[in-house]
């Protein structure tokens, strides 16, 4: 009973170490299938006090509840993010719609349209104005000087080149626009933004700046189809005094945000869920139902997370997965058919694998006729075929036990014709004995020996001790069977 007892408390206590170990692997299973992989990508959006860059910060605060970190970095503009992105020193960038694009660039998702807004100060009322003045395009590298040569070489103020003698260029950053005085300030500033534009805000509001109309986004569109039309909707920039007092006609182009091709997918998937999120359209002030239409054509092809991200609602039994799986059925069906045709045919040809040595009876068969038919019978030529049988005989039964040969209906059909054959050469071996032996005896006793040793000489010592060579019971039998027949 005490061992009993014992045994029993030893088990209960492997139990309870079992148990605990099993419950530690489980939290530990737990705690690593619950810990949120992080991600990190460095990502730009231009001038730091470009209204980009305010989407930016938005997109990195929510895109680290995801666990994808953004390091957000200043660039001069979308010409400069894209080189970069291109050359790996930056993962992803957020850029102006319409400009070409290096190879190993993707376009990710399009974010929102940015209108274009031309700002002048005081008697400039239209492009006709804008000779003789001093002109802000933007610094090199940044996508808004693009629309703006575009622009301005419509109406004869620029070159296609970008040369333009009629107004003096001048060159700031934004962060210099608020420092510059008055008197040192552009007469016109092109700024390309989303509504509503906290420079172009600043602008109006501070230092007495308002929209002029752009109604050449049609003509610009044949020259670039990536500009659109677009509008500034009245009051956009202030009701007292209203700026502008009814919607104004202005082009427009797409944000993107575009990474190089190689970018991790999940990284992707992750900056694209946070991009269509209800937490992203509020904090950055996008309407998703207006952005919805900017993914009708992709300006540049597509990377490839964002492929996957486009099919996660797609059902998992489409027209094309269908008709592929029945193009896989009828491939599966014509491989099962001819691995079953392939099948029969090797196993027909396992099955006949008596074939040859049927065929090497048969000519040992045919060799034993010619030979009857002589005029004369060799007997060392009707041993050596006798042999050869016994030979193609014996390989035979060894493939039959190596497994080769599975038809033990074959295989007896084969040793009954391997039969008829071998009884047939040994009565003309025997008969041929017999008369060598009555010739022997008309002959005196050393004459009939001397005849004897020269033709059985060769025989002897050729086939002694070969199974094949006939017993004497079996050259009395075919010897009566010879002078039944004669």
């Amino acid at each position: 009973m005490r061992d009993w007892l014992v045994t029993f408390q030893r088990a209960e206590r492997g139990l309870l170490v079992g148990g605990l170990v099993a419950l530690l692997v489980a939290l530990f299973a737990l705690a690593i299938a619950s810990r949120t992989p992080r991600h990190h990508l460095r990502i730009t959006a231009g001038d730091e006090r470009g209204h980009r860059t305010v989407i930016a910060r938005h997109l990195e605060e929510l895109a680290a509840r995801r666990g994808l970190e953004l390091e957000i970095v200043a660039t001069q503009g979308s010409l400069d993010a894209m080189s970069r992105v291109a050359d790996r020193s930056l993962d992803a960038a957020l850029v102006q719609g319409g400009l070409d694009a290096p190879d190993t660039v993707r376009e990710v998702a399009p974010v929102a349209l940015e209108p274009l807004h031309v700002l002048a100060r005081g008697e400039i009322w239209d492009l006709d104005d804008v000779r003789g003045t001093r002109v802000q395009l933007s610094p090199p590298g940044s996508g808004t000087r693009i629309v703006a040569i575009d622009v301005l070489s419509l109406v004869g103020l620029c070159d296609d080149d970008g040369a333009h003698p009629s107004f003096t260029e001048v060159e700031h950053t934004y962060a210099e626009l608020e420092s510059l005085d008055d008197a040192e300030m552009p007469d016109v500033i092109f700024h390309v933004s989303t509504l509503p534009s906290p420079v172009a805000e600043r602008l109006i509001a501070r230092r007495g700046y308002h929209l002029l109309p752009m109604p050449l986004a049609g003509a610009v569109h044949l020259h670039n189809v990536a500009v659109l039309a677009s509008e500034i909707p009245a009051y956009a920039y202030g009701a007292s005094p209203p700026m502008p007092r009814e919607p104004l006609p202005t082009l427009a182009t797409r944000m993107l945000v575009v990474a190089h091709q190689s970018t991790d997918e999940e990284a992707i998937r992750l900056l694209l869920e946070t991009l269509d999120s209800e937490a992203f359209a509020r904090a950055a002030n996008l309407s998703r139902v207006e952005r919805q239409p900017l993914w009708d054509e992709a300006e540049m092809p597509l990377h490839r997370g964002t492929q996957a991200w486009l099919r996660r609602d797609q059902p998992l039994l489409t027209p094309e997965l269908m008709e592929g799986l029945e193009s896989l059925r009828s491939f599966l069906v014509s491989v099962v058919v001819a691995a079953f045709l392939l099948y029969r045919w090797y196993r027909t040809r396992k099955l006949h694998g008596l074939d040859g040595f049927l065929a090497e009876v048969s000519a040992i068969d045919r060799d034993v006729l010619a030979a009857e038919r002589a005029p004369n019978l060799e007997l060392q030529a009707l041993l050596d075929l006798r042999v050869r049988l016994g030979e193609v005989k014996n390989r035979a039964l060894e493939s039959f036990a190596k497994g080769s040969i599975h038809s033990e209906e074959l295989l007896s059909s084969f040793l009954t014709h391997v039969s008829d054959v071998r009884s047939h050469l040994n009565a003309m071996i025997l008969s041929e004995r017999e008369r060598l032996q009555k010739k022997a005896r008309t002959r005196d006793a050393s004459e009939e020996e001397k005849v004897m040793r020269e033709l059985w000489k060769d025989a002897l010592v050729v086939h002694e001790g070969r199974p094949d060579v006939p017993s004497d019971s079996e050259d009395d039998h075919a010897g009566g069977a010879r002078k039944d027949r004669d």
